[in-house]
């Protein structure tokens, strides 16, 4: 407040020298009626002056003061209203000036906290970019602009983007994301910090359709960059993208490489909503990965049919979780000492009322792209779980293996989850095993960790999936304490023809021994690869060349068999 209110400023004291220079006038105008020797209605015409002139005063002083009060009041409702930006239009000496003053300097901390706070909900904190919440804002304005405005999408997806961070870390990761998206701006003949920044004074986006190239980073190591009609030829900046990305990028003395895939779609001529866009973009890219990595695809006509055939993929799976329409088939997985059965491995299977068989290639990633994922695991968990009572009811302890998707993981109430469906059907919890990939494994190792040690805590066991397709830190693979390793099949195909393959195998067995986990190679389809398998001594295989996934009602003659030979099982 300074020195307002204070001294003569303030206001006891302003009226206490008012009043007492109303008491001296009156004083004053006492003396001069006496000395004036005046009578009659001189006398009552003073005594009114003496009167009225004091009252004026006070009003007029009073006045002043309300009216400063008055317009700190309307400061104080345009806040409640949500105006931020109505001024304070009070200046003066006395106590209300310094309550302004203080209420100015919270509207300003207020609008400074709002600044942030949208910066923060609105740019990606890792680049500084504007992330997908703008993106999918900016492509609404342009959406209302009634097809008048035109622009142009591309979904630059980084290729090789997660070996950099497995090999490198998080941190080595995050400055490549910084160089990436400097060098994409670049590429477009711009600086990052002439970008429209999308945001108005106070943080909040604009209303207008973007005017110039918008940059976002709208996860991982995705970008999308929107380029209005003016922009140039967008196939020729996406060759410009694309080169520029080929040449490595040196952080802290190491270079690193990456590429990119892009996809690209022009609005409104493939879509008109934001999500419509996107979703033809992505596809675009993920077509460019598919067909190549490192180049770009246009969204074409043969594209847009792709894409309205698994949008309505997704309608149907919907009404299929809703309609319980989801089964389960159960593949067994063997001892390689005596080929018994040991456990099973329940797999989502969908048959759709007009499509026939869909194959979980087909159906899991539109569920991940959906949200779904979450939903369907549940549903394939309490299935699996209610299928492993019955077993149990019919004298067979037999395990069950059940995947869990990156979204269910990161769940932090997954395990009382679990643990309720399985005091549900009364199952022992070390008759399950979680399966989680070797990359989720290794996302984000601290909160997988601790995931991990709930789930063991619980008496769960845990496999590493897919393990050999990522480029996992043994050090801190060693730290997970899960039960088993499932060796990929992709390792399997050539580990009869290639030394290099069975010493990796060899390598990988001893590790898992010496620490005391099962090991366990999927996908054995010849009797070559069976017998290589078990000379190195991996524990456990799954294959086609056992057993293919089958109903839950042909499992107890698999697991009847207490020892046999490859070519009884291909007969069962």
């Amino acid at each position: 407040m300074g020195s307002k209110g204070k001294g003569l400023n303030s206001i006891p004291v302003r009226f206490g020298l008012m009043g007492a220079m109303i008491g001296g006038l009156a004083i004053l105008g006492h003396l001069w009626v006496v000395e004036a020797g005046f009578g009659g209605w001189q006398i009552g015409l003073a005594i009114g002056l003496c009167i009225l002139l004091p009252a004026l005063i006070m009003v007029l002083a009073a006045g002043n003061l309300t009216s400063q009060i008055a317009a700190l009041h309307r400061s104080t409702e345009a806040l409640v209203a949500g105006d931020f930006n109505t001024p304070v239009d009070v200046d003066c000496a006395c106590e209300v000036g310094g309550l302004a003053d203080s209420f100015r300097k919270m509207v300003n901390r207020l609008n400074s906290n709002i600044v942030r706070m949208n910066v923060l909900a609105y740019s990606d904190g890792v680049t500084g970019l504007p992330n997908r919440a703008v993106v999918f804002h900016l492509l609404s304005r342009l959406s209302n602009g009634g097809g008048i405005n035109r622009a142009t999408v591309l979904f630059i997806d980084l290729d090789g983007f997660k070996r950099v961070n497995d090999m490198h870390g998080h941190e080595t990761g995050d400055e490549l994301l910084r160089r990436v998206s400097v060098r994409i701006a670049k590429a477009l003949g711009r600086r990052l910090d002439e970008l429209e920044t999308c945001m108005t004074p106070m943080g909040d986006l604009c209303d207008e359709p973007p005017r110039d190239t918008v940059i976002a980073r709208v996860s991982g190591d995705e970008f999308v960059v929107i380029l209005p009609q003016s922009s140039g030829n967008p196939e020729e900046l996406c060759c410009a993208i694309l080169e520029s990305l080929m040449e490595p990028f040196e952080i802290d003395s190491a270079k690193v490489h990456v590429g990119a895939s892009i996809g690209l779609a022009r609005f409104p001529e493939d879509a008109n909503s934001p999500e419509d866009l996107l979703n033809l973009a992505d596809l675009a890219m993920y077509e460019a990965k598919r067909t190549g990595r490192g180049r770009m695809v246009a969204v074409s006509a043969a594209l847009r049919a792709q894409w309205r055939d698994r949008r309505d993929v997704e309608g149907d799976l919907r009404r299929a979780m809703e309609c319980n329409e989801i089964t389960l088939a159960y593949q067994p997985r063997f001892s390689t000492t005596d080929l018994s059965c040991v456990a099973v491995e329940a797999l989502a299977r969908w048959t759709h009322p007009e499509r026939g068989s869909i194959s979980p290639e087909v159906f899991v990633p539109i569920a991940e792209q959906a949200g779904l994922m979450p939903l369907l695991g549940a549903a394939v968990f309490e299935k699996a779980i209610k299928q492993c009572s019955i077993w149990q009811r019919q004298g067979l302890s037999l395990s069950v293996s059940v995947n869990v998707s990156p979204a269910e993981f990161a769940d932090t109430n997954l395990v009382p989850r679990l643990l309720t469906i399985l005091k549900k059907y009364r199952v022992d919890p070390n008759l399950v095993e979680i399966e989680i990939t070797e990359t989720m494994a290794m996302g984000d190792f601290e909160s997988t960790q601790e995931q991990m040690i709930a789930l063991r805590s619980a008496g769960l066991k845990i496999a590493i999936d897919d393990f050999g397709t990522g480029y996992s830190n043994l050090s801190q693979l060693s730290r997970l304490p899960y039960t088993s390793m499932k060796l990929d099949r992709s390792l399997i195909l050539d580990i009869t023809s290639r030394d290099s393959s069975l010493d990796i195998f060899r390598a990988v067995t001893g590790m898992a021994k010496a620490l005391g986990h099962v090991t366990i190679a999927e996908g054995i389809e010849t009797q070559e690869q069976y017998d290589a398998l078990a000379e190195i001594g991996c524990d456990e295989v799954q294959g086609f060349l056992f057993a293919k996934p089958m109903h839950p009602d042909a499992i107890p003659a698999v697991v009847a068999r207490s020892r046999f030979d490859v070519a009884d099982l291909k007969k069962a």
